[in-house]
């Protein structure tokens, strides 16, 4: 009779187990949905600053400007090395409060 009631407790532990194990299967299945959910929203939004359009509107908030066009120098294979090209300085394009003020 001991070893019935001890079997029967077991298998009651056990089915209880198996139940709370269930429900934190539930719990961390949602969980992984919301973190695939913000890995794919974050990956949206990488993308999106990546752009050229997006760096170059950073770029400019910094103040920074397009490189003008450089010259390039050609190693040749007597090692003599050549200038190609005329270097062009890089220049702050107007900005439109200095274009109200010509009109003044």
């Amino acid at each position: 009779m001991a070893l019935m009631l001890c079997g029967v407790a077991v298998s009651l532990w056990l089915s209880t187990q198996a139940i709370a194990d269930s429900y934190r299967l539930d719990q961390l299945k949602e969980r992984n949905a919301q973190l695939a959910e913000r890995a794919e929203q974050l990956r949206r939004e990488v993308g999106r600053l990546q752009s050229p359009a997006s760096l170059a509107e950073r770029a400019e908030a910094l103040g920074m400007v397009p490189g003008g066009n450089p010259a390039r120098l050609v190693v040749r294979e007597d090692g003599s090395i050549t200038v190609v090209g005329e270097p062009v300085k890089a220049t702050a394009p107007k900005s439109r409060s200095d274009d109200a003020r010509d009109d003044d």
